[in-house]
């Protein structure tokens, strides 16, 4: 089970649709579980991996992902190759991962290159690496194309995810 929270106030008929992006890809089900908010102290930009380690437990069973979303924006990275812009982060092949809808005004708007990066991170979440391919949502979110895409996989990620899902369930 994928389990959205909200970390700031999104409109419910996004959220539903979102929902239904991550289980259309990855075949399992999604929910809005619910919302939290951000710890005390932390100012903007959030740093996504500090995010999750502060933010509280959310009810969910052992092999569920929880993607936490919020409209605030996350902390620039320091990469080999210098600063790269944060639209989202995971645990790799861990459970919590966190998206920003920043910088577009709400998530209808910006529908397209969010589900993307909601797919992106949770396929992190499942084991998934970046993809060559563009058209895929495993393919690095840094670069110009990446928001122009499709919420969706390749044949490769899709029957990768397909896989690990697989053996989660086993």
């Amino acid at each position: 089970m994928i389990r959205v929270v909200t970390l700031d106030t999104f409109d419910e008929k996004q959220l539903d649709k979102l929902c239904q992006t991550l289980y259309t890809a990855f075949g399992v089900g999604s929910e809005h579980t619910g919302h939290v908010e951000v710890p005390a102290g932390m100012s903007e930009p959030l740093d996504a991996e500090k995010l999750l380690e502060a933010l509280k437990s959310v009810r969910a069973y052992e092999d569920d992902k929880v993607l936490f979303i919020t409209s605030r924006k996350l902390k620039e990275r320091e990469l080999p190759g210098g600063k790269a812009p944060t639209t989202g982060f995971a645990w790799y092949n861990e459970g919590r991962a966190v998206i920003t809808t920043q910088p577009y005004k709400d998530m209808e708007s910006g529908f397209k290159p969010i589900a993307r990066n909601a797919l992106q991170q949770v396929g992190h979440l499942w084991g998934l690496h970046h993809c060559l391919d563009h058209r895929c949502s495993m393919y690095p979110p840094w670069t110009p194309s990446f928001v122009a895409g499709e919420p969706s996989f390749c044949t490769f990620c899709r029957e990768k995810s397909e896989q690990k899902l697989r053996l989660a369930k086993s």
